[in-house]
């Protein structure tokens, strides 16, 4: 199936790795060695109460807030600030201690190094969008509708498309717009 919808009530939810939080799985791609996915789509539960990130040693991480207020992250070299709906990029092995400015979420992309490599995008949709061929697209709504061929997502939901050239058709659509590349060596 090359077009996938993930709703809102359909995510399965999973501890985080050190257990001090929850996530919801949207989608996985296929193992990419060892015991973890080559990517992994999830939207965490970050709560309003300093908490400490999981370690993912030889992942990269796509980390964007998708709630009201954003936070503080500090992995030991300094605090950056992320505000909401900007898209922030940091290696799996730093586990920064995440301090929220109130209760929030946040959009979590991971790849394996060296075996798929990720970008996210804020991405206001008022016309048309191809998904590319060579990898995997999804949109995670923030406002609005996305129309992919017969299937549609509303705000909460996550489109994925795999493999597969389709156009994304948005009516005052916003969201987060997803694009996984597998390298050459991971391909079957």
């Amino acid at each position: 199936m090359a077009i996938q919808v993930v709703r809102a009530g359909d995510r399965r939810r999973v501890p985080w790795r050190n257990g001090a939080g929850t996530t919801e799985e949207i989608a996985t791609g296929p193992s990419g060695g060892g015991d973890r996915p080559l990517w992994r789509i999830s939207l965490a539960d970050l709560g309003s109460e300093p908490s400490e990130f999981s370690a993912f040693p030889g992942t990269d991480r796509i980390f964007t807030v998708v709630g009201e207020h954003g936070v503080e992250l500090d992995a030991g070299h300094g605090s950056e600030s992320v505000k909401p709906w900007s898209p922030h990029p940091f290696a799996g092995e730093d586990a920064p201690r995440c301090i929220p400015q109130g209760a929030t979420r946040a959009f979590n992309v991971m790849t394996d190094r060296g075996g798929a490599g990720a970008t996210v995008t804020y991405l206001p949709l008022d016309t048309e969008f191809v998904s590319r061929p060579d990898g995997i697209t999804a949109l995670y709504v923030r406002s609005g509708t996305v129309h992919a061929g017969t299937e549609h997502a509303e705000a909460g939901d996550c489109i994925l498309i795999r493999h597969e050239a389709i156009t994304l058709r948005g009516t005052s659509t916003t969201g987060l717009l997803v694009q996984i590349r597998p390298t050459p060596a991971s391909l079957p």
